[in-house]
C-alpha cells in the first residue's frame, strides 16, 4: 500500500487528507461515492457500480490500482474521492507500447472545490510512474465535454500535470424503436462462436494498429478477456462476413447490468412531460419505457468494435443487426463510441443516434506529454470501460 498525507482546510485546525490504495473493505464506500457523483442535465444520471466497484477496474489493464482520498481520523475516515490508474499494451502510432489509462476520477460533492482532487491527481501521477516505470510514458484519460471544473484542471494549475487534448469522441446512443431493414448488400451477420476467435483476432491485428490506443490482442488474449468479463460471452459478439465468407468486422453487445448500470436520479420538468408522452406512445413502436427516478436505465454497450476504416457498410450491417437483436428486450438504447474524425461514422446515418461528446487528453507521470503527435489516427475508446 502506498500513502501520502497533505494538510487540508476542510475543518477548523488541521484536517488531514490521506491518499492510499483502495482495499476490498472500501467497496461499499466506493459504490456509494459513484452513486453520489451524478451527472446533471435534463436527465440526472449516476453510475451504479454495485455490488463490486472493482469489477470494472479489473478489466482496464494488465495491472491496475484504485486510489482513495480520505478525510478525518484513520479509525473513522470518510472516503472523499477516488481515482484509478491501469497499465495496458496498446497501439500508439501503429506500434505496441505500454501506456497508462486514468479513470474513475470522482470527488464527493461535499468535498469539491478543496484539495481532495489535487491530492488524487498527485497520487495518479506517482502511481503511473510506478506502474509504467517511465516518466515520459503516456497517460490518457477522457473528460465529458462541458465539465468545466475538469476542463480547467487540464491547464495544470498549482503545479499539477498538464492535460493535452488530442481527440474528440462521440458516444452515440442508438434508440431501439421500430423495426429496421437489416440487410446490407454483400454482408451477412451472425453470432460468434469459439471457432471464430482465431479469425476475429487476425482481423483485430490488422485493424487495431490504425486506431490510436487500441489494445493489443491476439486470440488467447481476446478469449481470456471475454472469459474474465462479467455478463459477456462469445455469443454476444456479432460477426459480419463478406461475399468471400471471411470475417469483415465484428463487435460485442455487452449488458453490464450485473456490475454497472446507469440509474436515473431526476428529470427536468420539461423532460418529465416528454417522458410521459414517450411512454404513452412507446409501446406502439416497441420502445422500452423511460424509468422513473431512482430506477435503472437499461442499456447495452458496443465493445471491441473492429471494422476497417473503409468498410462503413460492414459497420452499418452490424449496427442494424444489433438494433434488431436488442429491440423488444426492454433496453432503452445501445451505445457505440467513435472518434469525431472516424470515417465509419456514416454508418450511423438515419439511426436517430444522439451523441455525447467526450474529449481525450494525454499527460505523463512527469506532468506534460512531449512525445509524437497523437491526432493522426482515429482514437479507439471503449465506452463500456468508462
Amino acid at each position: 500500500m502506498t500513502a501520502a498525507t497533505v494538510m487540508s482546510p476542510l475543518a477548523p485546525g488541521a484536517t488531514a487528507i490521506r491518499t492510499r490504495d483502495a482495499v476490498p473493505g472500501d467497496n461499499a464506500a466506493l459504490v456509494a461515492l459513484s452513486s453520489a457523483c451524478a451527472m446533471t442535465g435534463d436527465v440526472g444520471l449516476c453510475v451504479d457500480r454495485a455490488p463490486d466497484f472493482f469489477a470494472l477496474n479489473r478489466l482496464e489493464g494488465d495491472r491496475w490500482r484504485v486510489g482513495v482520498a480520505t478525510v478525518g481520523k484513520e479509525a473513522a475516515e470518510d472516503v472523499a474521492g477516488c481515482i484509478a490508474v491501469a497499465e495496458r499494451m496498446a497501439y500508439v502510432r501503429g506500434a505496441p507500447m505500454r501506456v497508462g489509462w486514468v479513470s474513475d476520477f470522482k470527488v464527493h460533492p461535499r468535498h469539491r472545490g478543496g484539495p481532495v482532487a489535487d491530492a488524487l491527481t498527485r497520487w495518479a501521477s506517482a502511481t503511473g510512474r510506478a506502474l509504467l516505470g517511465r516518466d515520459d510514458a503516456p497517460l490518457t484519460m477522457t473528460i465529458l465535454a462541458g465539465n468545466v471544473p475538469m476542463e480547467r484542471r487540464a491547464a495544470g494549475q498549482r503545479g499539477l500535470p498538464v492535460l493535452a487534448p488530442f481527440a474528440d469522441l462521440d458516444a452515440w446512443a442508438v434508440p431501439l424503436l421500430w423495426r429496421r431493414r437489416t440487410l446490407v448488400d454483400g454482408v451477412r451477420v451472425a453470432r460468434a462462436s469459439e471457432r471464430d476467435v482465431e479469425e476475429m483476432a487476425a482481423l483485430w491485428v490488422r485493424v487495431a494498429p490504425g486506431r490510436q490506443f487500441a489494445p493489443v490482442l491476439d486470440a488467447p488474449a481476446l478469449a481470456a478477456w471475454v472469459a474474465a468479463a462479467p455478463g459477456l460471452a462469445l455469443s454476444d459478439y456479432l460477426i459480419a462476413r463478406g461475399r468471400d465468407g471471411r470475417i469483415a468486422g465484428f463487435l460485442a453487445l455487452w449488458d453490464q447490468s450485473s456490475f454497472k448500470q446507469l440509474r436515473v436520479t431526476s428529470y427536468s420538468r420539461r423532460l418529465a412531460a416528454a417522458r410521459a408522452a414517450l411512454n404513452a406512445v412507446g409501446p406502439l413502436a416497441g420502445a422500452a419505457p423511460l424509468p422513473p427516478a431512482g430506477e435503472p436505465l437499461r442499456t447495452v454497450s458496443a465493445l471491441h468494435v473492429c471494422v476497417p476504416g473503409d468498410a462503413a457498410a460492414v459497420l452499418r450491417a452490424l449496427l442494424l443487426a444489433a438494433h434488431d437483436a436488442l429491440r423488444g428486450r426492454d433496453y432503452a438504447f445501445f451505445t457505440v463510441g467513435l472518434d469525431a474524425r472516424d470515417p465509419l461514422r456514416v454508418a450511423l446515418r438515419g439511426l436517430w443516434a444522439q451523441p455525447t461528446v467526450v474529449r481525450a487528453y494525454v499527460t505523463t507521470p512527469a506532468g506534460c506529454y512531449a512525445g509524437p503527435r497523437l491526432d493522426a489516427l482515429p482514437l479507439h475508446h471503449e465506452v463500456a470501460l468508462t
